[in-house]
């Protein structure tokens, strides 16, 4: 059984499977200026990867029991009296309700704390960051709208919705790309 004692042994985890990707992504993405410095962008890199990470362990909270994993840290059911067994059981209740809300406001606060980030990178690189942000954060809605069940199926954001978050990310792109200074040589 894969388990986390508390939050921050769960960041260790997300350190090797969410946050490296974001500071290895950073190099493709750039910077908006030499100015920039890159610690200031790696701190918004590694919570916008930590974000990701953590929504779809909300969302995957059944999928993952069923592989023997919870990666929603223990201290955090503690905290609201849920267990394996509870989570087994598949029905949402007033325990579980609540710790997943404590989960998701964890995770928008992170979403929160990488936004200034995309700023700070290339403007032809802002437009895939934001959309693939509101679309993960998105599912954080789905679930408080599904009332926190995340047994009976995988909670998703709906398909007109990524279209119209997807639309509105490619025009600003294009619009990023189209007004972008062309290098010569």
């Amino acid at each position: 059984m894969t388990g986390y004692s508390t939050y921050a042994d769960l960041v260790g985890y997300m350190w090797g499977s969410a946050a490296v990707i974001g500071l290895e992504m950073l190099p493709i993405l750039g910077r908006v200026s030499p100015d920039v410095p890159w610690d200031v962008l790696e701190v918004h890199a590694i919570d916008l990867g930590y974000a990701f990470q953590l929504t779809n362990f909300i969302r995957d909270v059944a999928d993952d029991l069923r592989r023997g994993r919870v990666y929603l840290p223990q201290e955090s059911l503690d905290q609201f009296g849920v267990d394996r067994a509870r989570l087994a059981r598949g029905r949402v209740d007033e325990p579980i309700r609540n710790l997943l809300a404590w989960e998701i406001e964890r995770a928008r606060s992170l979403y929160r704390s990488a936004e200034p980030g995309i700023e700070l990178v290339r403007p032809t690189s802002r437009d895939c960051l934001r959309t693939a942000s509101r679309l993960y954060e998105g599912i954080l809605t789905e679930i408080e709208r599904a009332d926190y069940d995340v047994f009976s199926g995988r909670v998703s954001v709906g398909i007109s919705r990524r279209a119209m978050v997807g639309l509105t990310g490619l025009q600003g792109a294009v619009r990023a790309r189209r007004d972008a200074p062309r290098s010569t040589g």
